[in-house]
């Protein structure tokens, strides 16, 4: 993980359920979860309670801190001597060993073997369908039959963005490929809420929990937009200088909109650190693009030399093959002959090896696992693959090329390729025959 996860920010998030008829009775994959995200059936939930039922799915949008927050949980865990385990759903279908992020391949299987109490942390649903649409229910199947021996002692927390959850089809796989029949009663563990250092029960009294139904399927949640108290706790957390004078600036242009994600303050944060002002949306992600594109230590920097137009230059190409390819892993030459990811030596076929490592070792990516980086957000990605298509189409690249890879003709109609739509939101900004004819 990069440093910003080395430097969590406990901030006692909750959650809250979606109603079971909304996920049960949905006859539409691509129908909209974010118009049940208001129907609320409890007072929400904290990581405490989550961590006691044995099947959720945590559902949210890019940069809630979804990924953060199961890591955090996976380590807290671990240290009071808990088998843990984080995984990555994108690496499963090719290689389990290598999914592991949290815990080892090798303790994984001691557990498996043993009669422990256990937990499987997966992240996450889109990054699995990156490659392929399958490689999600492919990762589900092969961990399922893996983990068959250990259903009734594993807890099981999957999450994703809300955009890529197929509410019908992906929870009846996950309900079939991971079933769970509660006993008859269960007792609630009066040590578990002591399983996070800090962690307290919201809503419902642990007793209420129990649940008398033989089967019991995954439950959906989706995490509650920051507060007040802890947008303030994040900054202060963060050691933004008079925060007070910031939060003064959000209320005073009414931008609470801004705030309500882990990833928007750190844009905002790094922005108003520089301008002594709030940014729009695409001054605050270019601001921390740039910024992690330097190097933060002056002897390392000396030591390491790229120029930010050169950074810029590669930065760009390595987002948009990471989009275009639909693989987000990046290899970092390294001598090593592993083949996950995308091999940076081909697309900066004029950069040196060393050149290559300095610029995967900046802060835009994440530090290196497996011989591999990612993006720090798939946000960064996202822009950066438009702008390097808008480069493209400024200097002579094929217009309708580009185009085709957002529009299609389906059944006589014109439409958006869904997986584009994200890189659409920010080339529209940069052509205007191309927001004409979104539009």
């Amino acid at each position: 993980m990069n440093s910003d996860s080395e430097d969590f920010i406990e901030l006692n998030r909750t959650f809250f359920e979606l109603p079971r008829e909304y996920a049960q009775e949905a006859e539409k994959d691509n129908l909209d979860i974010s118009e049940a995200l208001g129907l609320r059936v409890d007072k929400g939930s904290d990581w405490c309670r989550l961590l006691k039922r044995h099947r959720v799915i945590v559902l949210a949008e890019a940069g809630a801190g979804k990924t953060a927050a199961i890591q955090h949980v996976a380590r807290n865990l671990r240290a009071k001597g808990k088998a843990a385990f984080f995984l990555r759903l994108e690496h499963i279908p090719s290689d389990l060993s290598e999914a592991f992020e949290e815990g080892t391949f090798d303790e994984f299987q001691e557990w498996l073997e043993s009669m422990e109490e256990g937990w499987l942390l997966l992240d996450s649903v889109d990054e699995a369908r990156l490659k392929h649409p399958l490689d999600f229910e492919r990762a589900i199947r092969k961990i399922g039959q893996h983990i068959r021996p250990a259903f009734q002692r594993l807890h099981i927390i999957i999450t994703g963005r809300v955009d890529a959850w197929r509410a019908k089809t992906d929870l009846q796989l996950c309900n079939k490929q991971f079933p769970f029949e509660a006993p008859n009663q269960e007792q609630p563990d009066q040590g578990e809420a002591e399983i996070l250092h800090g962690g307290s029960s919201v809503g419902k009294s642990a007793k209420s929990e129990a649940r008398n139904d033989k089967s019991v399927g995954f439950e959906v949640y989706s995490i509650s937009n920051l507060s007040g108290v802890q947008v303030e706790a994040f900054l202060r957390g963060k050691g933004v200088e008079k925060v007070s004078d910031l939060l003064n600036e959000i209320e005073r242009y009414d931008a609470q909109a801004l705030t309500t994600r882990p990833q928007d303050l750190l844009d905002i944060m790094d922005f108003w650190e520089k301008n002594r002002r709030l940014g729009t949306r695409i001054e605050l992600v270019q601001s921390s693009i740039y910024r992690r594109l330097e190097e933060r230590k002056e002897n390392v920097a000396a030591a390491n030399p790229i120029s930010q137009e050169k950074a810029r230059v590669g930065i760009r190409l390595i987002a948009a093959a990471t989009t275009l390819v639909k693989e987000s892993v990046i290899k970092v030459p390294d001598g090593s002959e592993n083949g996950v990811g995308i091999d940076t030596k081909l697309l900066l076929s004029d950069w040196t090896n060393e050149e290559c490592k300095i610029l995967l070792s900046r802060p835009i990516f994440d530090d290196a696992i497996y011989g591999a980086v990612r993006f720090y957000h798939r946000s960064a990605r996202e822009y950066l693959t438009a702008e390097w298509l808008s480069v493209c189409l400024k200097h002579g690249a094929s217009r309708r090329k580009v185009e085709n890879l957002f529009f299609k003709k389906q059944y006589g109609i014109w439409v958006l390729i869904p997986s584009m739509r994200s890189i659409l939101s920010w080339l529209i900004l940069f052509d205007d025959k191309i927001r004409k004819r979104a539009c």
